[in-house]
This record gives structure tokens, C-alpha cells and sequence, in this order.
């Protein structure tokens, strides 16, 4: 699938770590995720900033996330940061669960922590 700028998406996605056990993010760190882990998504990876977390995890609640995309789409804008791993402009559009016991090293790659006010953007308009 094109993205519009001649590159495709990867169809299937890289591995991000050794098998682990599930563990729970934190608000504000920002993850390369495998888009399997929460449905279909034309990506195989994608950015995704964590925005709420169980606070009992026993209760098996679900990790919310919102996906980056390089888009022109609604949501937060964020520019590019090497630093984060995201080499292009991009926008926050997308909220997405995810099943606590698919969060693993396997499936997601810590890329940092989003900083403001992009993180204050994200939480406003998706909480």
C-alpha cells in the first residue's frame, strides 16, 4: 500500500525484542508497536504514544495507545525527531487498545517519552 511519497509500508512486522512477559507502560512513552497487537492497519509497525495504563493491572484492563501516522489527518500534529525514531512530520489520530497481555518486548520497542506540549495535546483530545 502507498503512502503517497513512493514508499510502501512493511507488510509484516519486525521482531522488537526477545520474548518477554507482559509489562505496563507509562503515560507519555512513546513505543514502536506491532500493529497486530491491536487490529487490522495497514503498517505492520506504527509510533504510538501510551495515554492510559491500569491502574490494577488484576482488573485486566486494556492499554490505551494513539498512533502516529505521517498522514495529512486530524488529530495532533507532531513534527519530525530523530530522536524518537520519527524521521518524518506526522500526526497523533488514532486511539487504539491493547490487551495487557500483548504488551510485550516481542511487540513493542520503547522509543522515548513524547514531550510537551504534544503529550498535553494528545491527553486533551483523547481522554
Amino acid at each position: 500500500m502507498s503512502r503517497g511519497d513512493g514508499r510502501s509500508h512493511a507488510w509484516l512486522p519486525r521482531k522488537k525484542g526477545e520474548p518477554g512477559e507482559p509489562f505496563l507502560p507509562k503515560i507519555g512513552e512513546l513505543y514502536l508497536v506491532s500493529t497486530i497487537i491491536y487490529g487490522y492497519d495497514p503498517a505492520a509497525d506504527r509510533p504510538a504514544v501510551v495515554i492510559t495504563v491500569p491502574s490494577n493491572p488484576a482488573a485486566r484492563s486494556p492499554i490505551q495507545i494513539v498512533t502516529r501516522t505521517s498522514k495529512y489527518v486530524p488529530g495532533v500534529a507532531h513534527p519530525a525527531d530523530l530522536s524518537l525514531k520519527c524521521d518524518r512530520d506526522g500526526v497523533f489520530s488514532d486511539l487504539k487498545s491493547v490487551e495487557q497481555q500483548l504488551w510485550r518486548p516481542q511487540n513493542v520497542e520503547y522509543i522515548g517519552t513524547l514531550p510537551d506540549p504534544y503529550l498535553s495535546d494528545v491527553l486533551r483530545r483523547f481522554s
